[in-house]
């Protein structure tokens, strides 16, 4: 009697598929003592029977339509009671080394297989869910998971951090603190030939922001996508907890500006500064409703001149809502960069714009690490089996969501993300020698800038440009 043989393990560590080939010949001594012929060995080496991926060996015996089916044991042959559907459908018999014969031809034969492959699916579904408790603990108690990211590698006694990655790391995160753009950062990055986290030719925004916002730069251990725990106080970290806190509200404030791809911002107050021109209607409070667009640099207009000749007259911010507001955009600059640097220069600076809310900081993180606490013990126990999947399921939910309320409170007591050497004596010559996107960066973290309407002609009135303190 001709038959075929089917071998397959689910983790062949070493890719030397020495597992399915202690299957084969197992099976090829069963086939003696049967007096079969096989005619063809079917084979999956590495492949799992109940992640749902194709396995090509299977796909191709249930093709070929054999006689008969010689295999180590029903589970290396299927797991799923779907597969075992398609092989019943061949209407042969089964033949293990170590489970005996399954006679699918008979209806004895079937129900006895169908209740194998349930235990085997119902096995190996409990197998996975206690699994991912297992993950969930582990994570929860700082462990790391995964695989090993950019800034870190593997040591002798668990994580170590790699200098040189560590330190192009802390100086992206110090830089977008100061407000260069990801695309400023990757540029001068691509320039001294940094390589990146994949070891591709370039940097862009998409690959820094993704690396900035690593919660395990700062030691903090994630399991689906959510930070669930901290590695031991020893354990090395690229940055500290409150940097992290910072750089990912930074990253994620859905208000962030950013310029076109390719382009370089070129104009302080483009897109910041607002217009204040009165729309004629009153608020719920009775107080007047203003245009509010975006101002923006409008193109010099060019006048004819009493002699005939046209004169280009300088550049502007202009309203793209109503453009009825415009105004020289040299003397909004100068007067707008003259607060901003006065105030920054002034004695209390220090004070006021480099220290966030301490007391209000310690509260949210200590809300942080009870909720933490509180998810690790749910975790527990339905590893332990004392609640059940839907029970861990409404507690997490809710768990989740008093941490995201409390990670919003960590963002709002943080400090403003001003350059410390920008305050004091020296903020000036500090100042002159930011780029664009910094500049940017630190109006728009500390002011918010009203451009007023005012009368056609005359010297530049500096009472029109109403520049407001944020905070």
């Amino acid at each position: 009697m001709d038959a075929v043989m089917y071998t397959r393990i689910s983790l062949d560590r070493t890719g030397e598929g020495l597992g399915v080939a202690r299957q084969e010949q197992e099976c090829r001594a069963l086939a003696a003592r049967l007096g079969f012929n096989v005619v063809a060995v079917y084979s999956d080496n590495d492949i799992s029977a109940t992640s749902g991926k194709e396995r090509p060996g299977f796909e191709a015996m249930l093709k070929a339509k054999p006689t008969a089916i010689i295999a180590w044991h029903q589970d290396r042959l299927l797991r799923l009671t779907r597969d075992l559907e398609r092989v019943i459908a061949l209407n042969v018999p089964v033949y293990t080394v170590t489970a005996g014969t399954l006679d699918l031809t008979t209806p004895a034969g079937r129900a006895v297989a169908r209740t194998v492959a349930a235990w085997s699916q119902y096995e190996g579904e409990q197998k996975a869910t206690r699994q991912v408790a297992a993950n969930v603990q582990r994570a929860a108690s700082g462990v790391h998971q995964g695989r090993i990211g950019y800034g870190y590698r593997r040591g002798d006694g668990g994580l170590v951090l790699h200098d040189d990655e560590a330190a192009t790391i802390r100086t992206a995160v110090q830089r977008a603190l100061d407000g260069a753009s990801l695309r400023s950062i990757g540029k001068d990055f691509d320039a001294q030939q940094v390589l990146t986290p994949g070891r591709g030719a370039s940097w862009n925004t998409t690959t820094l922001r993704q690396l900035l916002l690593r919660p395990s730069l700062a030691g903090l251990t994630v399991h689906r996508g959510k930070v669930v725990g901290r590695a031991p106080a020893d354990a090395p970290r690229v940055i500290d907890e409150d940097t992290h806190e910072r750089i990912k509200a930074l990253l994620t404030d859905p208000a962030r500006r950013t310029s076109p791809p390719g382009r370089q911002p070129k104009y302080l107050l483009s897109g910041i500064a607002r217009c204040g021109r009165p729309t004629g209607a009153l608020d719920d409070a009775g107080e007047p409703v203003l245009c509010n667009g975006v101002m923006v640099r409008g193109v010099g207009r060019t006048t004819r001149q009493p002699n005939g000749r046209s004169k280009k007259q300088p550049s502007s911010y202009v309203c793209n809502e109503c453009f009825r507001v415009r105004r020289k955009q040299s003397n909004v600059d100068d007067l707008v960069e003259g607060i901003v640097v006065g105030r920054l220069q002034m004695p209390d600076a220090a004070q006021l714009f480099t220290k966030g809310d301490p007391d209000a900081l310690q509260q949210a993180r200590d809300t942080i690490d009870a909720v933490d606490a509180r998810m690790a013990n749910a975790a527990d126990m339905y590893a332990a089996g004392t609640i059940e999947a839907t029970q861990l399921v409404r507690i997490t939910e809710g768990l989740r969501a008093d941490r995201a309320q409390a990670a919003a409170a960590v963002d709002a007591a943080l400090p403003a993300a001003v350059p410390a050497e920008l305050i004091g004596a020296n903020a000036q010559q500090v100042w002159d020698g930011l780029d664009m996107d910094s500049k940017r960066a630190v109006m728009d973290s500390l002011v918010s800038v009203v451009i007023l309407p005012t009368g056609s002609g005359g010297v530049f009135d500096p009472d029109s440009v109403r520049v407001i303190w944020k905070g």
